[in-house]
């Protein structure tokens, strides 16, 4: 589903330059109006995030790579749920294998298995949007 969204801004944190550059042609399929940062690394992601200050995150929503160097991608989540909420922040989680249940995936508000190319993306980038959307309180004031 196409949604009139406004200005928005995702947070893509993927060390795999294949898989950033497949993810960001995918969201920009979707919907054009979503601009995509992307970070290599969970730690750079938790500067820029805390860079936010009082108003809150810099950024609309959070996907990441749950295989990062250094801290991992549930790691992060964890540590951006402690300080946001579901409708503050949204946080998705990729994997290369099939999202398990797993406690270190509760920390995110959904798991999707990643995918070579762009167009087996689109279904999860719009998923992604979808959910998204729906939970961000920006638009449910």
């Amino acid at each position: 589903m196409m949604h009139a969204i406004p200005h928005a801004v995702f947070l893509h944190v993927e060390a795999d330059t294949h898989d950033a550059s497949v993810m960001s042609e995918a969201l920009k399929r979707v919907t054009g109006n979503v601009r995509v940062r992307r970070v290599s690394a969970a730690e750079t992601a938790l500067d820029l995030v805390s860079g936010g200050g009082e108003g809150g995150p810099p950024f609309d929503c959070v996907i990441s790579s749950l295989c990062l160097p250094g801290l991992d991608g549930a790691g992060l989540a964890r540590r951006l749920r402690q300080r946001f909420d579901v409708a503050t922040l949204p946080v998705f989680g990729l994997t290369r294998d099939a999202p398990a249940s797993t406690p270190d995936c509760d920390w995110f508000d959904a798991v999707f298995q990643k995918a070579s190319d762009a167009r087996g993306l689109l279904p999860v980038a719009a998923a992604i949007v979808d959910l998204w959307f729906s939970q961000a309180r920006r638009f449910h004031c």
